[in-house]
């Protein structure tokens, strides 16, 4: 399985199941409406007084450059080179896909004043189009389940060219395709590819102009293609209808209720399915959450208010969002583009902005980098309010631009209905006109104030050293429409303009774009790109690296490019390093072992780095790690890099590689660090399926277990450093015998430092034995708070400890009341019907009350003047063990900051309804390994290698997909219900005034 699929899938599946619930409460009991008084229409608001209904960042205006009946029911565009606005309308929007009414617009500004003026119908007859990118004269179109190829020949502003360049997109969902899970987005790229976003509805592609293309799938990935060779290639992706690139090439994207994330790792590298810790491809960036607060500033739509309602009170099914408030926070975000115009202030270059076309509104985010990837954050003037907000509840932005003018445009769809048709109830939806509006839509621009119209640019009519001057223009589709137009040219007269910008240009930018233009002639040669790969810019060193890995696939490096690359290991940019890294695992040759080993001296062993290192060394790492070992031996903290790699060696399980490290411990005195790097083979070793003692089975390595067993039994004395028993327990647990577990038992009895007691348990988790349960339950007593916590989840993770815990229990060795209420849960929805009994027997039957009827009886503490100090106790005692506090906590749910602008009514339903409204990203899973290990958490990542969990806590476990027997979405939040159990209103006030100080909102 590819990664990122299973979540994909299990997102399609949801929505299908949505749509036929909602279809099944046609027939449900459902309050009576007066559509006259509960539905009322809202009409719309005429061209000539619109922008009246707009609310605007000072020092900005926006501005409307067409409407109907110059265009109607826009959902993407595109600029051609000379200026040319071609645009997609889906006038069958949303349910009438089979009369294909969809249609594709060209509009021209004849006299340049900034407004188009003229209009002409380029292609029709399209069903649900979605997207278009100018090329070669003509445009690509996404028009599901085909990618078209459109062209006008003759000048008459209607394509006569019409071809299937690749179909297959949503093929698994024809028959019931979601009309805002369809291809879109289409972008060029640095690379000269057409890159695109296919959705939540992926595809299995072919393409009749290349019968020898093998069918490629995109399930939970977007896609890319060449638009000259029509090589076509999966992507890293996975979002919903939005994505764009920043001046760099970084991709970004988003999803209806995840409104922004950035691409980690290209999907070519994670494609060879050869890394058991694989990063995740993707991540989430905005600080404030991916369904975070908007501030609308149009009323609720009144049928909205109604399906909230109805949907908190039980009448129909659907997801009960934002705590039962019709809007407030992002349902519809759409459109994520990176802003890389000229027009705006230099500080906004790289902003990104994300429509949320159900709330009416244009947000605004400041994109920073962190590490890899990025955190994206409000500015600091628009806390409380957006970059644009309307109070025409018609506007509906879905799609952005970054133009020839250096403006922002805005693709206005302007429908009075946007909903999903399939989130309707048909109570509602039967009085409802979903097709209002398919006979208007508008375009608008964004422009700072005092903007001045620059002259129509004519870049198809430019030479190609006019050309190749463009690469380094301060508008970034300036940039795009040259490097564009010079690879459709591929003249070969235009290489030596091209290679003047590569070598002098004092834009980074500019050589970045030349770099690239020249792979696209084919004329980029070893020697510029040694030349870059020290260039000033880190942005140039960076894709510099992309760019060797095909020249090094066409023969051997030189040895000056091998001297470079040995430079670029000490690179301290961390993208540089981390392009590196997976460079590394596509360039091979006689250089290689030196940049290797210059990389394991001076970069950091972070997460996002290990990974693609282990797969560059290969078969090698054993050999750098010999290599390393003197030196790092020889201090007191050693080499990060030294655990990494004997974990990978374990992970790899290969019996020549483990050989290699075996003669270098049995030769190695044993001490601290080489218990360290001997517990991280153990560990790779586990993952595999293997063991430690399988491979040592003559102990030849007893001299380094004697020495962990003895740190550890110092610890029992007094006398251990804490690095020694930390050292010594990272072994011990991978080699239990009954004079180990002894060891660990008297050192866990005889310490009553709860953390140093916590790691002893840590050790002890590693086993399977019935006799290390047995030895926690006999050591109760002498547990501190915390470490009972630990040793609860230990013991309940494996199915046949549990009834020996049940036993505890009943016997009263360990109190009812310290099992946790999802433990509890587990124990009361188990697969033995005995253990459920008894569990009944314990702790009573699950909590039967309705749980809006718990809420309600609650709801008096809304009302009460809390107390701050007596909610922060509370709160430390029932949550915080999945809500972080400041730097205390498990980073679980989301972090107090998170939710304290939700309000309480929002948080008491939250808290005392859990599972009212699961947002995807808080879904629990179950999973059980073949071994009998029973566990339940939050998907962190998965790979078709490994799924990785979040548990309670924070802690996160990682399983390789061989061990599992069961993996299933539990359909629930990890938050348990009945936390409620044994407070009264008072209580919650305390803990409602501790997280959301302040009165009731």
């Amino acid at each position: 399985m590819h990664p990122l699929r299973f979540r994909v899938q299990s997102v399609s599946v949801i929505l299908l199941l949505w749509g036929w619930a909602i279809s099944a409460a046609q027939n449900a009991d459902v309050p009576a409406l007066d559509p006259a008084k509960d539905l009322p229409r809202v009409p719309p608001t005429e061209p000539d007084k619109a922008v009246a209904t707009f609310q605007v960042k000072p020092g900005f205006e926006i501005q409307l450059v067409a409407a109907e009946p110059l265009v109607v029911d826009p959902v993407a565009m595109d600029f051609d080179e000379d200026g040319r606005l071609f645009v997609v309308e889906m006038r069958d929007y949303s349910e009438r896909r089979d009369e294909r009414l969809g249609r594709v617009r060209v509009l021209e500004d004849t006299d340049g004043d900034g407004r188009f003026d003229k209009s002409w119908v380029f292609a029709e007859d399209l069903p649900w189009p979605t997207a278009v990118l100018c090329y070669d004269g003509g445009v690509y179109v996404g028009s599901t389940p085909d990618l078209l190829f459109l062209k006008d020949t003759n000048g008459d502003h209607r394509a006569d060219v019409r071809e299937v360049i690749f179909t297959g997109f949503a093929a698994d969902s024809l028959q019931r395709l979601n009309v805002q899970a369809l291809m879109n987005s289409f972008r060029w790229g640095i690379d000269h590819r057409v890159h695109g976003s296919a959705s939540m509805s992926g595809g299995r592609i072919t393409s009749p102009k290349r019968s020898g293309l093998k069918e490629i799938s995109l399930s939970g990935r977007d896609f890319s293609f060449d638009p000259r060779t029509l090589d076509f290639r999966a992507e890293t992706g996975g979002g919903q209808h939005g994505m764009s690139f920043d001046n760099a090439g970084r991709k970004f994207m988003c999803s209806n209720s995840d409104h922004l994330q950035c691409a980690l790792v290209e999907d070519r590298y994670l494609a060879r399915g050869a890394f058991l810790d694989a990063p995740a491809a993707r991540a989430s960036i905005a600080s404030d959450g991916p369904a975070a607060e908007v501030y609308r500033i149009s009323p609720d739509e009144p049928w909205r208010v109604v399906r909230t309602r109805w949907r908190v009170t039980g009448a129909v099914p659907g997801m009960v969002e934002g705590g039962g408030r019709p809007s407030g926070y992002f349902t519809g975000a759409t459109g994520a583009t990176i802003y890389r115009g000229s027009a705006f202030p230099s500080e906004y270059l790289g902003d990104a902005f994300v429509a949320d076309c159900g709330s009416n509104l244009i947000h605004h985010k400041k994109v920073r980098p962190q590490g890899v990837g990025f955190v994206a954050e409000r500015a600091a003037d628009e806390q409380r309010s957006e970059f644009v907000a309307s109070r025409d509840n018609w506007f509906r932005p879905v799609q952005f631009a970054n133009a020839p003018d250096g403006a922002l445009y805005v693709v206005d769809m302007y429908r009075e209905v946007i909903e999903h048709p399939w989130s309707l109830p048909e109570p509602i939806k039967q009085h409802l006109d979903l097709n209002s509006g398919n006979d208007r839509g508008r375009i608008y621009r964004i422009v700072p104030k005092g903007f001045q119209q620059p002259a129509r640019p004519a870049l198809g009519r430019q030479s190609n050293a006019q050309l190749a001057r463009l690469l380094g223009h301060p508008n970034g589709w300036h940039r795009d429409a040259a490097s564009r137009l010079l690879y459709q040219r591929q003249d070969a007269a235009s290489v030596a303009a091209v290679e003047r910008i590569a070598r002098d240009s004092r834009s980074g930018l500019g050589r970045l774009h030349a770099l690239w233009t020249l792979d696209g002639l084919g004329a980029l040669g070893e020697d510029r790109l040694a030349a870059a790969l020290a260039d000033k810019s880190p942005v140039v060193r960076e894709h510099a690296l992309r760019l060797l890995e095909p020249t090094a696939s066409r023969g051997a490096l030189r040895v000056a490019t091998w001297a470079a690359l040995r430079e670029l290991a000490r690179d301290r940019d961390p993208r540089v390093a981390h392009q590196l890294a997976w460079t590394l695992n596509r360039i091979h040759g006689v250089g290689e072992a030196a940049v290797h080993k210059v990389f394991l001296q001076s970069q950091p062993a972070s997460a996002v780095l290990t990974a693609p290192m282990l797969g560059a060394l290969g078969n090698a790492a054993p050999d750098r790690l010999v290599e390393l070992w003197p030196a790092a031996g020889s201090t007191t903290s050693g080499n990060p890099w030294l655990p990494v790699l004997a974990r990978g060696v374990g992970l790899r399980n290969r019996p020549q590689e483990l050989s290699r490290l075996r003669d270098q411990f049995e030769r190695a005195p044993p001490s601290r660090l080489s218990l360290q790097w001997l517990a991280a083979l153990a560990s790779g070793l586990s993952r595999a399926g293997a063991s430690l003692g399988a491979w040592d089975p003559e102990s030849k390595l007893s001299s380094h277990y004697v020495l962990a067993q003895r740190f550890v039994q110092n610890t029992a004395r007094g006398q251990s450093d804490r690095l020694d028993l930390e050292a010594g327990l990272g072994l011990l647990g991978y080699i239990l015998t009954p004079s180990r577990l002894e060891a660990l038992a008297g050192a866990l009895t005889k310490s009553s430092d709860e953390s140093i007691q916590q790691a002893i348990l840590g050790a002890m988790s590693r086993s399977s034995e019935r006799e290390t349960a047995l030895a926690l339950l006999e050591n109760w007593a002498h547990l501190t708070g915390g470490a009972r916590k630990d040793a609860l989840q230990i013991l309940l993770r494996r199915n046949a400890w549990i009834p020996l815990v049940m036993e505890s229990v009943e016997a009263g060795r360990i109190p009812r009341t310290e099992l946790s209420q999802d433990q509890v849960q587990k124990l009361r929805g188990g697969p033995d019907a005995a253990l459920r009994n008894r569990a009944v027997a314990l702790w009573g039957a699950a909590p039967s009350e309705n749980r809006q009827e718990v809420v309600n009886r609650f709801l008096p503490a809304l009302s009460e003047d809390g107390n701050k100090d007596r909610g922060k106790r509370l709160y430390e005692e029932r949550c915080m063990i999945c809500h972080r506090v400041g730097n205390r906590g498990g980073a679980v749910g989301p972090d107090l900051e998170s939710v304290r602008s939700m309000g309480k009514e929002k948080l008491l339903t939250q808290i005392l309804d859990p599972n009212r409204e699961v947002a995807p990203n808080y879904m629990a899973y179950d999973l059980e390994t073949i071994s009998g290990e029973s566990v339940t958490g939050l998907m962190s990542f998965e790979t078709a290698e490994q799924v990785r969990l979040k548990l309670a806590g924070g802690a996160e476990s990682s399983f390789p997909r061989s061990q599992i027997r069961r993996l299933r979405a539990a359909g629930r939040s990890l938050m348990p219900e009945g936390l409620e159990q044994g407070l009264a209103p008072r209580d919650v006030a305390d803990l409602l005034e501790f997280i959301s100080p302040g009165p009731t909102r």
